[in-house]
């Protein structure tokens, strides 16, 4: 499929970041804005398409970039024989083999990678033949550089390998792209152009910042919120070998199977990720699509967005910021919450705060939401 820039994205405006004030909302990523997943699919697969010089049958490396392309790296590995999945992270994991690198326009700076099981699947398994980095967006490559140079530092082996970069939106420059031809990384995207001028178009923009959902201490909401904890599957953060998403569909259907009859008796119906853990969300909303049942998916964000909900064409019209499922001293935000007759939250949160919980209760009574299911995959 050949994608517009109006199929595919609208410009956001940052709430309060100096460094970049404004931020490419994709419509197909199931990242800020709710999607029908067979949509992320079918973007997905344009882009393996498009990755021409790309050999889906041999042993391949895939990193996705944290947080918003931690999901469509996963996607992608779904058309390989045989891949190793493995994400950035902006989580400190106490993992002694991590490389860091910066995002220098990012509200979070700070990247890691963390390689040590990397090491052990190239000593177990032998030498990839590729490596391919997966993002939605590439806008100068300096994060794609970044990145490279110090993963090659760390892990030698992958001097040799062919190496890719493929993204949704290319706005890297001719002589960035220069950059990337002397470390012999080709890019494939759907998008590529770089004639844009965003920062001038949301320059004179008012925008809000999202609603609180923090209750004050006097405050008391009932926590409706069924919780149910589930067995810890891949942890991309570390890496993971996968072929054909065999076992990402059979975690999906495994999920359908025990709610297969909440699912049937309703119409609309939310998978909601968190965060970085947006893959399972997306199989798991793909099983219930398969079955005829109208269902979208999104992901809380870390990233803070400006809300504006009267100017035509802007894309968040509404937004609530909570405390982060990982870190009760972080804020993550939550955009376009409408009313659904079934939710399901997944978390790979290892400890969930209650403060997160209460605020989440607070925000669902406020749609209504009172069906809603958290699963924490522990």
């Amino acid at each position: 499929m050949n994608y517009t820039r109006d199929d595919l994205f609208s410009v956001a405006k940052r709430y309060n970041n100096p460094k970049r004030n404004y931020l490419i909302v994709n419509k197909k990523q199931s990242k800020y804005l709710p999607t029908k997943p067979s949509d992320t699919w079918e973007m997905v697969s344009a882009l393996v398409k498009k990755a021409e010089g790309v050999d889906t049958d041999k042993q391949t490396l895939v990193i996705g970039f944290a947080e918003t392309a931690t999901a469509l790296g996963h996607l992608f590995t779904d058309h390989f024989r045989k891949a190793y999945y493995l994400t950035t992270t902006r989580e400190n994991l106490g993992n002694s083999k991590c490389i860091e690198f910066r995002e220098e326009h990012s509200h979070v700076v700070e990247q890691r990678l963390y390689y040590g099981e990397l090491e052990n699947a190239i000593k177990n398994a032998g030498d990839f033949s590729q490596v391919i980095f997966v993002d939605d967006e590439f806008t100068t490559g300096n994060t794609l550089r970044n990145l490279v140079t110090e993963l090659l530092k760390a892990v030698p082996a992958l001097t040799k390998c062919s190496k890719f970069a493929v993204t949704a939106i290319d706005r890297i420059s001719s002589e960035n792209r220069l950059k990337l031809e002397e470390m012999e990384i080709k890019v494939y995207s759907l998008l590529a152009f770089s004639d844009d001028n965003f920062s001038e178009q949301v320059k004179h923009i008012r925008v809000f910042e999202p609603l609180d959902t923090c209750l004050r201490k006097s405050e008391t909401i009932s926590d409706f919120i069924k919780q149910q904890k589930v067995k810890q599957g891949n942890n991309a953060r570390l890496g993971f070998w996968c072929s054909f998403g065999i076992e990402e569909r059979a975690l999906a259907q495994s999920l359908y199977e025990q709610y297969k009859e909440e699912i049937k008796n309703v119409d609309k119906i939310l998978v909601l990720g968190t965060e970085e853990f947006m893959s399972v969300p997306i199989y798991f909303a793909q099983e219930i699509e398969s079955h005829q049942k109208e269902v979208v998916c999104h992901s809380t964000a870390r990233s803070p967005i400006g809300v504006n909900n009267t100017l035509a064409k802007y894309p968040i019209t509404k937004g609530y910021k909570l405390p982060s499922f990982y870190d009760v001293e972080r804020l993550s935000y939550l955009y376009h919450m409408e009313h659904y007759d079934l939710i399901f939250i997944l978390t790979d949160s290892k400890s969930i705060p209650k403060e997160t919980i209460k605020a989440m209760s607070y925000l669902m009574s406020i749609y209504k939401n009172y069906n809603t299911q958290l699963i924490q995959f522990k």
